[in-house]
Parts: structure tokens; sequence; C-alpha cells
């Protein structure tokens, strides 16, 4: 029966919770006297003795307030807490990439436990060059896991990361609508020197009172700059450097998922020139801070209420769901809700960090516990082989590896778990994953700087790609009869493959006869450098 497996598993959670506490020589009651005196019995802090009780009979289910409780007095870290009910943080960014967005906004990159184990591979000793296109899987291959904060660079740069929206795509074509884009903070002082009065060659991430957008700047006078739309007629903003404009960094990567791409809109609001305004701080209380991130991503209430509901069916919970006059009330009385569950709503519609939802609540992951809970304790598989492979494989490998690393320059560790929404691959493999990053001058304008691509081997049929913008074209991998590879748009005329290439821009026209050429699959994710 549908409830006995329910009591079952609230029972079995009551369990662990108490073994968790026990870990800490505590007990239920010392707890809830703990946060009594902590925190006082009528806050939302305050845990209730008969907790054990009401979890086994499903009848409870702990605010954010109260995990955070737990977290405290038992200095185990929230993140822990949160796992042990059934929430897991990492899983946000996933939900802002598989939602759809009208505006630019960021991405929670910033959830990744450094304690986390992740699955990791090793060069292959097979001596094959990569100065081509190569399948990964022929030149690396899976090792034992390895802990995230292993794999790190000592003083790794700190990123950031985008999803460009459909609505202020000022970039494209460079860009499209749905890509991730990562930015350089770090290089931005650099880069400004290079801007000129006619335009810039490097795309920045720009934040001003209506958002934020990728584009080109140029030079508008003494401490302004104007954007500069590509092909889409936006309206050519100029803005005060510090007051009414921050230049966030450079973009120097994008992943695109090219099954996806869409002709991007023009905003209304972003259609015609409007007086800017002073930037200002994140608002301290979470009323007005959801009122300005939501006006930024462009959303009604309606619209937001919408994409909530697609939440919640995807993730299979109708707490996720949140009804128009609930977002107004959030908005309007700053009413903290009590569950995490719709906290996650507001950072993947939203575009919204979980720390800075927190803040206003007067949270921090920081803040609360400092110990991880022991893996048994929270469900966690824990692996074999682990010990050695901390100290041996770090970042700095030599051979391929090496070249990988040095190639993308900092691995996005936080998207391992968006691969199958940036693919549209169910269950992307290691010989789903091409290294295209050996060759400068691709077939393809859009494959220019291209390190990954992924490809999807069931889609073997190219189809007629001589109307389509080079944006819009579909792209294939080749494998020819010398065992090389080729990227590219593809046709079939008669028993002929017919591969576009564009050398030095100009559009080419390559032959094979049948069983001289064999489409592998098509691409459906690219990484490339900027």
């Amino acid at each position: 029966m549908p409830w006995q497996s329910r009591l079952g598993a609230n029972t079995e959670l009551a369990t662990r919770v108490k073994s968790i506490l026990a870990s800490k020589n505590l007990t239920l009651h010392q707890a809830s006297q703990t946060s009594a005196r902590l925190f006082g019995r009528s806050s939302p802090y305050y845990l209730p003795h008969n907790l054990y009780y009401d979890l086994s009979h499903g009848h409870f289910s702990p605010s954010l307030f109260q995990l955070f409780a737990f977290s405290h007095i038992s200095n185990y870290r929230l993140r822990d807490w949160l796992r042990v009910f059934g929430f897991d943080i990492e899983a946000i960014p996933r939900l802002q990439i598989q939602l759809p967005s009208k505006r630019t906004g960021l991405l929670e990159s910033s959830l990744d436990d450094p304690l986390s184990r992740i699955s990791w591979f090793r060069n292959r000793d097979a001596g094959i060059p990569w100065s081509g296109p190569t399948p990964l899987s022929q030149l690396i291959e899976w090792t034992e896991s390895r802990r995230i904060d292993s794999l790190r660079e000592p003083r790794g740069k700190e990123f950031l990361y985008a999803k460009i929206g459909s609505e202020d795509a000022l970039a494209f074509p460079e860009l499209l609508p749905g890509s991730i884009v990562r930015v350089n903070p770090e290089i931005t002082n650099e880069a400004l020197t290079r801007i000129k009065p006619n335009g810039s060659a490097d795309l920045f991430l720009v934040q001003h009172a209506k958002g934020f957008c990728c584009c080109q700047l140029r030079l508008a006078g003494l401490g302004r700059i104007a954007t500069i739309s590509s092909q889409l007629p936006y309206a050519q903003m100029e803005f005060k450097v510090h007051e009414e404009a921050k230049i966030i960094g450079v973009v120097d990567l994008e992943i695109r998922t090219l099954p996806r791409a869409v002709l991007p809109s023009v905003a209304k609001a972003l259609r015609k020139r409007w007086k800017p305004e002073v930037l200002a701080p994140e608002p301290p209380q979470l009323g007005p801070l959801l009122q300005r991130s939501r006006l930024r991503m462009g959303l009604s209430f309606r619209a937001a209420a919408d994409m909530s509901r697609e939440l919640a069916n995807g993730l299979g919970d109708d707490r996720y769901f949140s009804a128009p006059g609930s977002l107004s009330d959030y908005e309007t009385l700053s009413t903290p809700p009590r569950h995490l569950h719709k906290i996650v709503t507001f950072c993947a519609v939203y575009s919204l960090g979980l720390d800075t939802i927190l803040q206003t609540l007067g949270l921090s992951l920081q803040d609360s516990g400092r110990e991880p809970i022991p893996d048994l304790l929270t469900d966690r598989s824990v692996p074999v082989k682990v010990e050695a492979a901390d100290v041996t494989d770090r970042i700095g490998q030599a051979g391929f590896i090496g070249e990988l690393f040095a190639q993308i320059g900092g691995i996005p560790f936080f998207l391992r778990g968006s691969l199958a929404a940036l693919s549209g691959l169910p269950r992307p493999s290691l010989k789903d994953f091409f290294w295209i990053g050996g060759r400068r001058n691709l077939v393809h304008p859009y494959l220019a700087g291209g390190v990954v691509a992924v490809v999807n081997r069931q889609k073997k049929k190219p189809n007629d790609c001589g109307s389509k913008p080079l944006w819009q074209q579909p792209l294939y991998v080749v494998l020819k009869r010398d065992g090389t590879y080729l990227c590219g748009c593809c046709s079939r005329e008669n028993t002929s493959l017919v591969v576009h290439t564009y050398p030095g821009g100009v559009h080419k026209r390559e032959q094979f006869r049948n069983r001289e050429a064999e489409v592998i699959g098509k691409i459906v994710s690219v990484a490339r450098k900027l």
C-alpha cells in the first residue's frame, strides 16, 4: 500500500535523525531544550520535543529555520541536514538551466560541495595524437572517483556563469539564447583598455537597472560606455560606469546547445531607449528582493507561477508550485516561506543565488555548522578505492588531460548534473564526447575556438543546410576512410556525402563518394573559447 511505503520512509527518516544527533552525544530532548534557550520557544527555530513521532507519522516537515537550528546545535553543515531531508541544493543550477528564461541571469555556480566525490578519468596509454577531432574515449578512461577539492587548482580563478535570455540576446548570433557563458572578472580592467570608440572585440557581462546583458561595448565619453547590438534592433544605451552600469567581467567561454537554438525576440522594454537609473544594492528584505528579481527576469506573476508549475511537474512535488497570489503575497508581505521548496522555486525561476535569499532571512550556509555529517548517515554512497586517488592524480596532469585543462582554463563542476539538459541525451557517456580543440581552422565558423563537442550518435541522417543561416545549421561528425574525423554541416546528394566547409570564410563543398566517409552523429552541444 502507498501509505505503508510512506510510513516506512518516514520511520527511517526519524531513525536517521536520531542517529545523527546521537553521533554528537545529543538526544532530541537536549536539542529541543537548547533551541528553546538559544532562540525561544515561540521562534521558528524551536525544535519540538515530539519531532520523532511527527516525522514517523508524516504529520510534520521541519522548516528551513528548524533545519538551521539542527545545524547550529549539532555543528553539522546545513547543506547536509538539507540532504537528509531530501533536498540536494546542488540541483539548483540544473533547474535554472532546464527552465526557459526571457532575460539573461546569473546561474548558481557556488553550491558545489568540496567534499563530494565525482567520477573521474585518466590518460589512456594509446599514444593517439589529438591534433584533430578525436573521440574522448580514445584519449581518456574512467578511473577511481575524486573529491572535488582535490581537482581544483589551489588558487583557481573565480568564474561566474550566466544563461543568455531569449529577449535580450544583444550579442546574437555570436551568443545564442539559452547558451551558458563563463565570465572572467579578473581580466576586466585589461579588456576595458582595449575598448575602442567604434566597439570592442571582447564580449562583456554588464549589469544595469533592468538586469544583465552580454554584448560588445564602445566608449561613449569619459567614464561612459554604450552597448552594441550585433544584428537585432535593441536600443543602444549609454551608461555611466559604476553609477548606472557595472561591468561584471569578460565572457571567455560559451556552452552552446544546438538542437534548442531559436531565433531571439526583442523585448518591448529593451527596444526603445530608457533613462538609465542608478544601480542600487540588493534589497535586504525578501519581498523587495523577489520583486526586483522577477522584474529583472521579465516575468509577470502569472508567468512565474506557470514556470513554478513546470518545475513542480518535473520534480513530481506540488510543493514547488506557487500560485500568482502567493507570489504577490511574498513580495508584499515579505513573509518567509516555511519550507525550502519555495526557496528552490525562487532560485530557479528568478535566477537567484541561494545564499542571497538565505541572507535576507538571517541565515547563511557559512554561518551554520561546519562539520560534514558522515556519509553513511546521509545515505550517500561511499566509493571503493579512494585514498590514493586524492593524492596522486591532481589537476596539474601531463598528457591530454593537462591539455584539456589548459584549453578550458577551469572545469565547471557545478554543471556535471546538467549534461542531459545541455545535450538532450538522456544518459550521455564518454563515447558521446569529442575533442575538437586541436585544430584552429575548423570547417565551420561556429566551431572556431571549440574545445569539446557532444554528439548524438543516433542522429546519422544529415539535413539539407544550404538555405539555413550559419547559426542554425546542423553540424555533424564525419569519419573518413583514413581514420580521421571532420566536423561540419553535411548533406546527401545521390550516393555522395557533401561536407560544407568555410575556409577563410568562403563556402566550399567537399564531396565524398560512398564508403569514403561515414556520419558518426549530430553535434548537439559545443563548449568553445571566445
